[in-house]
């Protein structure tokens, strides 16, 4: 299992150092945009298309497994101090089989989807023409690596081996 989470926590980080890289690309791209739109009246064509459907797409989704592993996401915590350490753990394992059904699911159905947008070429209406599928294999990619950190996660909790 540590080799597992070794390997993930190198594929977290280099995930999202793409991620980083990517808001840092967005950041210059709009700017560009904004510059270009108001000094010469010439914006970048499809900026709202490509920052929306691939480069927002790239920072959420590569950021997301991460972004759980460090206890980043919005979460209530008001009566929790209040309960025994054995129900707090019940209620994660809970939670998480709960969030790994929705996941996996939601996972299975993008990546199902992306195939099906290879396949048949699915490719946005606006001026660049640019295919769909890379944006929902990215949605799919950052799902399952969500997934799987739960799943250590949960195992964790149940071999007590992490404190809530």
């Amino acid at each position: 299992m540590t080799y597992l989470t070794k390997l993930l926590t190198k594929v977290d980080k280099i995930i999202t150092n793409i991620s980083a890289i990517t808001i840092f690309i967005m950041m210059l791209w709009i700017v560009a945009d904004v510059l270009l739109r108001s000094i010469f009246h010439a914006p970048i064509s499809g900026t709202i298309e490509i920052t929306g459907e691939y480069l927002l797409v790239i920072i959420v989704y590569f950021a997301i497994s991460y972004t759980y592993k460090e206890g980043g996401h919005v979460s209530v915590e008001l009566f929790e101090d209040k309960f025994p350490q054995l129900f707090k753990r019940i209620v994660r394992v809970v939670t998480n089989l709960l969030a790994i059904a929705a996941f996996t699911l939601l996972g299975i159905a993008n990546y199902q989807k992306g195939l099906d947008y290879f396949a048949t070429d699915i490719r946005t209406t606006s001026l660049l023409d640019y295919p769909l599928a890379p944006a929902l294999m990215i949605i799919t990619l950052g799902v399952f690596l969500l997934v799987i950190n739960l799943i250590l996660e949960t195992v964790a909790v149940l071999r007590g081996k992490k404190e809530l």
